[in-house]
């Protein structure tokens, strides 16, 4: 029987031989040459790893490892689960036609560090004509029946692919990298033509035989809680303190309304303070400010310890993700990217409704969840402590701890007084009752108790918001099930602990010291986090 350290480096190796795409996320060398291979002998290969390693694991006595150890097995035993179970369930071939999309291969050797861009870039638009036959071959199977969504966000994603790869060889790091221009420009031909096509068959082939559907189900959905979540509640438990946190929030919400202005309502202060905004060419900068001025306070209020080093690159959203972020969002450094450089995105908007979604106080408030002390001092801090930045722990983030976290720090800037005016703490009500509306939408409709045009008409009549981002949020929440819910969850614990810690402690309780000790364990479940750290 091997140790738990051999078992992960074998486990490791196979895993990333047969998804070598997935490896550049995690800092691991050797296949940022190489796209994902969707054949018969790489599935059954797949599957053959996961049971193989699951039994193997079980096997193996957790007694004799150390406190992180123990954590890193969990969480292994969780995911090979959760695999296990997936795959008996049904082809992940046949369900998701973006995954035949080779635009996020390519698009990451842009922005993370990698051993030979030309090479590798060149090798992954190669390769994309070989990805689109293995789709258009899978996809043409009688038992494939993605959900209609799916194909409709394929089909977005693959026309923003190819504005992508348009655009390719005007990217600053192509243009000081590439030396054979027409080898590049043929390859990205070839490619476009290759993405085309697969829209085409998405458009005239599979949309109009696309009628499954994204729900998995309560089971699967507790699976989820329990093995990747690790929570001690089921689908039905989490739906009424969602609902409970909703009610509240709201009440909340309508208190400081009514002293912002007596008689109007939510509706009415938001659009007020909605109508306040830059204009659609000053969006970029304004976010870049509010990002350097949130840095500059957690660092004079010494609310966190920062890594050696980090940045943070404020950009536009790229086209093909445009369809399913209507805003922002973030994207992390590598785990061994020596500098620790994240990627705030921004979209761009033209839209008067989605403008205004951009007002200057909201995009304080989202600034300090994406960027400092959000996201993105998050991660860059687990990538530096060697403990938190293990295989295991990259590869089994919970979002009821990452946008917990993200969430806490929103209330965390306004207590400190970053976020100062009532204003402030209005768009923060608003945005947590947002997250606890998503709680109640992620179970309902992955439970099949709610269907997306419902989801979508309570988040335009709850929230005000345009259709265009209740979608836009919708998409994405369709294909990570037990992730939205993350939110507003993660919040309330780690409120919880802290109040915990405050009353432990008393007067040698340090903010910054608690701090530090929640962000020492990664990004991964709160419950291990708390068990590791605060028991």
């Amino acid at each position: 029987m091997p140790s738990f350290p051999d078992f992960c480096a074998e486990y490791f190796d196979k895993y990333f031989r047969l998804n070598p795409a997935e490896a550049i996320y995690y800092g691991v060398g050797g296949y940022d040459h190489l796209l994902n291979d969707h054949s018969e002998e790489t599935y059954a290969a797949q599957k053959r790893l996961v049971n193989d390693s699951l039994e193997t694991l079980r096997q193996l006595s957790a007694k004799d490892l150390d406190a992180d150890q123990t954590i890193d097995h969990a969480l292994l035993e969780g995911r090979l689960s959760i695999q296990k179970y997936e795959q008996e369930k049904e082809d992940y071939r046949l369900k998701r036609p973006d995954q035949y999309l080779a635009t996020d291969a390519i698009y990451i050797l842009t922005v993370r560090e990698t051993d030979n861009l030309e090479k590798n870039l060149l090798s992954r638009l190669h390769g994309t004509p070989d990805l689109v036959d293995q789709g258009v071959a899978n996809l043409s199977r009688p038992e494939a029946n993605p959900p209609r969504l799916w194909t409709e966000m394929s089909i977005q994603a693959a026309q923003g692919g190819i504005t992508f790869l348009e655009t390719l060889p005007s990217h600053p790091k192509v243009q000081a990298t590439i030396n054979d221009g027409p080898t590049l420009r043929a390859a990205i031909d070839r490619a476009k033509s290759a993405t085309r096509n697969y829209a085409d068959f998405l458009i005239r082939d599979l949309l109009p035989r696309s009628r499954g559907l994204y729900a998995v189900g309560e089971e699967h959905y507790n699976l989820l809680l329990r093995k990747k979540h690790f929570l001690d509640l089921n689908a039905q438990a989490l739906l009424t303190m969602g609902e409970n946190l909703f009610s509240g929030t709201r009440q909340e919400l309508l208190a400081l309304a009514e002293e912002l202005s007596p008689g109007r309502g939510i509706k009415e202060v938001a659009q007020t303070i909605q109508d306040n905004h830059p204009a659609s060419e000053e969006i970029l900068p304004a976010y870049q400010k509010a990002m350097e001025s949130a840095r500059q306070f957690v660092k004079e209020k010494n609310l966190v310890s920062f890594p050696p080093r980090e940045e943070l690159h404020v950009v536009h959203t790229p086209e093909f993700r445009r369809h399913e972020i209507p805003f922002a969002a973030y994207l992390s450094p590598s785990p061994k990217d020596p500098n620790q450089v994240g990627y705030y995105y921004v979209t761009p908007v033209a839209d008067d409704d989605l403008l205004r979604e951009h007002n200057w106080v909201g995009l304080e408030n989202t600034s300090v969840h994406e960027s400092y002390p959000g996201h993105h001092l998050q991660f860059s801090i687990a990538n530096s402590i060697p403990a938190a930045s293990t295989l295991p722990r990259l590869m089994n983030e919970s979002s009821v701890f990452y946008e917990g976290w993200a969430l806490y720090c929103e209330q965390l800037m306004q207590e400190q007084g970053f976020l100062k005016s009532r204003q402030h703490r209005f768009v923060m009500l608003k945005d947590r009752l947002w997250r606890a509306l998503r709680i109640i939408i992620d179970v309902k409709t992955q439970t099949g108790a709610m269907t997306y045009d419902q989801a979508a008409d309570l988040m335009v009549r709850e929230l005000h918001f345009p259709r265009a981002q209740a979608c836009g949020d919708l998409n994405w929440y369709s294909q990570a099930p037990a992730v939205p819910m993350g939110y507003a969850l993660g919040w309330s614990i780690i409120t919880r602990m802290r109040q915990q810690e405050t009353t432990r402690l008393g007067g040698k309780f340090s903010l910054r010291n608690f701090h530090d000790r929640l962000l020492g364990a990664g990004s991964i479940s709160l419950p291990l986090v708390e068990q590791r750290h605060f028991t």
